[in-house]
C-alpha cells in the first residue's frame, strides 16, 4: 500500500513537471517566433533604404512581406516588389506613393494605360510570387532571400485586424525612404483615400497570436508609415 502511494506521488509530480516543461516550451517557442518577426521587418525596411539591386534588376518599389499564409504556424514570405522601369526616372518611380501616377485623371485602383495588370497605386498581384524579377511591361514580386523562417509558432489561431473594410496582407518599405504601406488580397493600397491622400488616423497592421496552449496571446503591430514595430502579451 505504502508502495502504491509512493508511486501515485511520483506520477503525479511528474504529470504537473512535463505540463510546466511543456508550457515552457511554448512560451521560449513563442517569443523566438516574435522576435524573429520583429527583427525581419527592422532588417526588410533597412534593406529597402539601402537598395541593393542584383545583377539586371529593374528598379523596385520596394521590399515587402507577405502575411496572408500565416495559417496556424506563422509562416510569411519576404519579398521585392520589381518594377517594369530599368531605373529610376518615370512618374511612377518618382510619386508620392509606389507605382502611383498622381494625375486628376486617375484615381487609387484606375487602370494605367501601357502598362497591362497595372492599375494606380496598386500593386500587381496577378500573379505569385517568383524566384526572380520577371521582363516585360508589368511589375512582379519575387522571394528576398537571406530570411530564416525556420522558427514557428505553437499551434495557434492568427488574425489580422481589418483596415477600411478589408484584411491587409502586404507590408511594402518603399525603396530609399523605408516609409510603409499596406496592401490587401488584391493588392489594394489601404489608409489612403481615392485622390491617393493619406485618411485621417489611418490603422496599423496588427497581427494577433492566440495559441492553443495555455500561453500568453501576443499581438504584433506595425505602424503605418513608419514602419515602427512592437509587440505585446496579452492574457
Amino acid at each position: 500500500m505504502e508502495l502504491l502511494v509512493v508511486l501515485t506521488i511520483f506520477s503525479i509530480l511528474g504529470a504537473m513537471t512535463f505540463s510546466a516543461f511543456g508550457g515552457l516550451q511554448n512560451t521560449v517557442k513563442m517569443n523566438e517566433y516574435v522576435l524573429t518577426v520583429e527583427q525581419d521587418v527592422r532588417s526588410v525596411q533597412r534593406a529597402a533604404m539601402l537598395l541593393q539591386r542584383d545583377s539586371g534588376e529593374k528598379w523596385l518599389y520596394g521590399l515587402g512581406l507577405d502575411f496572408g499564409d500565416m495559417g496556424d504556424d506563422g509562416e510569411y514570405t519576404v519579398f521585392k516588389w520589381c518594377s517594369p522601369f530599368g531605373d529610376y526616372g518615370d512618374i511612377l518611380t518618382k510619386s508620392s506613393l509606389p507605382a502611383y501616377n498622381p494625375s486628376a485623371l486617375l484615381n487609387l485602383g484606375s487602370p494605367i494605360s501601357g502598362f497591362p495588370n497595372e492599375r494606380n497605386g496598386y500593386m500587381n498581384v496577378e500573379n505569385s510570387i517568383g524566384s526572380s524579377c520577371a521582363s516585360g511591361s508589368s511589375s512582379s514580386l519575387s522571394v528576398l532571400s537571406g530570411y530564416d523562417k525556420s522558427t514557428k509558432t505553437p499551434k495557434s489561431t492568427i488574425t489580422i485586424s481589418p483596415i477600411d473594410g478589408s484584411t491587409p496582407r502586404y507590408v511594402i518599405f518603399e525603396s530609399v525612404s523605408g516609409r510603409t504601406f499596406f496592401y490587401d488580397d488584391d493588392g489594394a493600397l489601404l489608409n489612403y483615400a481615392s485622390n491617393g491622400r493619406l485618411i485621417d488616423d489611418p490603422l496599423p497592421f496588427v497581427i494577433t497570436i492566440v495559441p492553443d496552449s495555455d500561453v500568453n496571446s501576443r499581438v504584433i503591430t506595425i505602424g503605418n508609415l513608419s514602419g515602427k514595430i512592437n509587440s505585446r502579451s496579452i492574457q
